[in-house]
Formats: structure tokens, sequence, C-alpha cells
């Protein structure tokens, strides 16, 4: 007779700081090109799957920077260089240091999945490859306006998830036409990935409200915990690592409180209710830092296949057989607070 096989498929969404914390500038574009990518489509086949249940972990750093971006387009007020270009009406008047971003940067994808797959794109690309032997060091602006206008199109394009592509008319359109993209056009790109990142947290926080996902989260700035709490926990992982002379980090059980507390309190105020579940920063662990999850009322939290197997080795049981071992839910305690623990199949 079968027996069903119960699966968690726990997603972890994190981007570091790309803000330049002195101007506020991003000075790369990794955040808001993974939301209209990845972000947008796992809420998508969630949203078209409505009997599926997965569990997400967004970390916070991640989402106040889509925060951030949301508000920037309804202010108007772009702090992304490259994406304030792809709306800029003149690409005739912008500075060396602008064309050299576009050329270095709107061929920053993955060719083979995507780049091959849009001839306009390729053709753009073996452009750039027939000239860029010629041109020296800051000859950027010799290319025309309008092969940094396509430029600048195609790379967002490419970066639209399988989602916008199917559903979205604009993107839609533009993939149809493929070249000699007006301003409108720009324009109207634009503003369908302000509408797409402006909509990512409300999707989340609905599918989190129907019951269908779970929403976790990370200590606040991605601090390890465990260090915080104990440099000697470094041992536990690393016998023969070097630690500092001081054993402690000074102020740190109150930092890893804080960090906790912190993340606690942003998500409550995103999606309207404090997290039951918590990824800590790195996977990194130790008896201290689960306590101090625990205390903050923390129910559950993941960490990886090795660190368990690692536990099991210090306590000389047998972490040979994963099948024997890893699938099953670990209660960890401090005599007074416990706290669910989950291990990854890190081989899944």
């Amino acid at each position: 007779m079968s027996s069903k096989l119960f699966l968690n498929l726990y997603w972890h969404m994190h981007q570091p700081d790309y803000r330049d914390l002195t101007t506020g500038e991003y000075v790369l574009p990794w955040t808001y090109l993974h939301a209209i990518k990845d972000y947008s489509d796992m809420a998508y086949h969630l949203e078209e799957n409505p009997k599926a249940r997965v569990t997400f972990n967004f970390v916070p750093i991640l989402l106040e920077q889509l925060e951030d971006y949301a508000q920037q387009f309804v202010q108007d007020d772009i702090r992304d260089p490259l994406l304030a270009l792809l709306k800029k009406s003149d690409l005739d008047d912008i500075s060396r240091s602008q064309c050299e971003l576009i050329v270095q940067s709107c061929f920053k994808a993955h060719h083979e999945k995507m780049l091959s797959p849009f001839p306009h794109y390729q053709r753009l690309l073996h452009i750039y490859q027939l000239v860029q032997p010629m041109l020296l060091e800051h000859d950027f602006h010799y290319l025309s306006a309008q092969y940094k206008a396509d430029l600048l199109v195609w790379y967002h394009l490419a970066w639209c998830g399988e989602s916008l592509r199917r559903e979205n008319h604009v993107v839609q359109k533009l993939m149809a036409k493929g070249v000699m993209f007006t301003l409108e056009e720009r324009q109207q790109l634009y503003s369908e990935i302000g509408n797409t990142i402006q909509g990512l947290i409300p999707r989340y926080q609905k599918l989190m409200q129907s019951g269908q996902i779970e929403i976790s989260t990370t200590p606040y700035y991605h601090p390890i915990l465990p260090l915080l709490l104990d440099f000697a926990s470094t041992k536990d992982a690393m016998p023969d690592a070097p630690l500092p002379r001081n054993l402690r980090y000074e102020g740190g059980a109150v930092r890893a409180q804080a960090h906790v507390e912190h993340a606690k309190q942003y998500h409550t105020r995103l999606f309207g209710m404090s997290p039951n579940g918590m990824w800590p920063a790195e996977g990194a662990v130790s008896h201290a830092a689960l306590s101090l999850l625990a205390q903050q009322g923390v129910k559950w939290a993941a960490t990886g296949q090795g660190v368990l197997a690692n536990s099991l080795l210090k306590s000389k049981l047998s972490a040979e057989n994963r099948y024997e071992y890893l699938y099953q839910p670990y209660r960890v305690t401090n005599g007074k607070d416990d706290i669910i623990c989950f291990f990854r199949d890190d081989i899944l």
C-alpha cells in the first residue's frame, strides 16, 4: 500500500542591500530585475495553482528594497541609474559614463536562456561585438540613441518573467515589434515594471491570507546570530578555526535580540501578522541562537542538512543514512522555551 509523501517546498528569497547608503542610489539592479522575473513568476504560479502549498522566506532587506522601488515609481524619482535610463527622453543627451553603463550592463544576462532565444537581442550583441574592437575606452557615446534604446528595452524584456510574457500586453507587443522602440514604448515598459513591483508585496500578502503560503523571515540585517552571541560557537563547525582574543562580541546579545525583534515588527507591518518561522542568516544556528529565537516567540526555524549531520556526529549518533534522521522535525529546548527545527535536504 502506497503512503503519502509530505514535501515542504521552502523558497528563500534574498538579496543584499545594493544601495549606496550615503546617496540612496542603487549601484546594482538585481533587486528590481529579480522582482519582474522570479518573484513575480512565483506568485503567478501559485495564483494559477490554488491547491499548491509552499513556504517563502523573505529577507527584510529585500522587502525593504522592494518597498523602496515601489515608492520611487509613485514619486517618479528613480534612484537606479539603469532603470532611469529606460525612460530617459533623449538618449543622445547622456554622459559617457551613462553610455558605458548601458552597454556594460545590458548584456549581463544568461546568454543561453535570456539572450539567444531572442533574435533581435542577439543582433544587438552581434553589432556590439563587431564594433567593440574599434571602440576606445570612452567611445560608447558614438553608439546611436536608437541602438541604446533598443538595447535597454531588450534587456528589460529578457528579464521579464514568463508570467509577464504570457499575460502582459505591453510586453507582448514590444517583443513582437522587436526593433526601433520609441520613447513612448520605453515609457510604457517602464510603467509596467513599476506596476509589477508595486503589486508584489500585496500579492504575497493575499496568498498568505488565503492560507496558501506561509511567509517566514530572517534577522533584520542578516547577522550571523551564533557569532553575535558567542565567538566560540565557531568551533562547532570549524574546530581548527582561529578565534579573536575576546570570546564575545561586545553587546552582541542585545544586538542579536534587536535584529530578531526588528525583523518580526517589519514583517508584521507588511503582512499583518507576526511570523511563526525564521531562516537564520546563512543558515547559521547554535543552541544559544535557537534559544534566543524561542524566547522571542519564533515557533520554528530551518537550516541545512549539514548542520544536523554535524550535530548528530558530535553527539556520537549515526548520520550515515539521511532517510533515518533528516525527514523529521526536531524540538530544541533550553528547559523553558522550545522551538521546532527543520533541516533541508541539500541534495534535493
